[in-house]
């Protein structure tokens, strides 16, 4: 089994010694570092490249939002989730919008904390369930399925969830309009979709989209 590397980040020493106690007694996961403040997080992540990023929202010096944006801009493929008490969505939507890949609020018991660090862990994308209605859009609460589009469908797909008419995005990608009305066409039948509000929520979920 591989073991996940994970730094805890969270001022509050108690929480780091409560959420590491749970963790050491984890098959598959180890505390390589832990972190007091953000660009703490950002130095330990840089010096130790772990496979994931706990990471507090509100911190001293940074704070988890700017720190995971740092952290991401520099090795895309450590993975941050955030732990806050703090689930509202501009929170949420700042942290998915920096690259985090998960969002749990620390209301959560032990069981979910480990499920949310597998989701991650494994290409997931993770949110609390309580985070559903705030955000008013179905997430995954699990490992993502790989997409049926190909690349030039997801563009097609990613322009037309942003509100692109057909001839705007035939202009962006130099293609007829008619062969975006045919890509349309195939992506609604591969994701079996047929409302653009459906598209713009498959777009949300595949990281393709921002949001806003």
């Amino acid at each position: 089994m591989q073991t996940t590397k994970i730094i805890l980040a969270d001022d509050h020493t108690l929480i780091r010694q409560c959420i590491g106690a749970i963790l050491e007694k984890t098959p598959g996961v180890e505390v390589v570092a832990e972190a007091a403040t953000g660009m703490e997080a950002v130095r330990l992540a840089c010096e130790l490249q772990p496979d994931l990023v706990l990471m507090d929202l509100v911190m001293p010096d940074g704070g988890g939002i700017e720190a995971s944006r740092c952290i991401v801009s520099a090795f895309p493929n450590v993975k941050i989730l955030i732990l806050s008490c703090h689930g509202d969505a501009r929170s949420v939507r700042q942290a998915l919008d920096v690259g985090a890949r998960g969002f749990l609020v620390k209301s959560c018991d032990a069981q979910e904390l480990l499920h949310a660090i597998n989701a991650v862990a494994e290409d997931g994308l993770y949110l609390s369930p309580v985070l559903s209605e705030v955000l008013g859009i179905d997430l995954p609460t699990g490992r993502m399925e790989k997409s049926p589009l190909s690349q030039r469908e997801e563009e097609v797909l990613t322009l037309i969830a942003s509100g692109k008419t057909s001839r705007e995005v035939a202009a962006l990608l130099e293609i007829s309009p008619k062969t975006v009305e045919t890509h349309r066409m195939h992506i609604m039948k591969k994701i079996n979709l047929t409302s653009i509000a459906g598209l713009t929520k498959y777009a949300i979920r595949q990281g393709l989209l921002p949001l806003d």
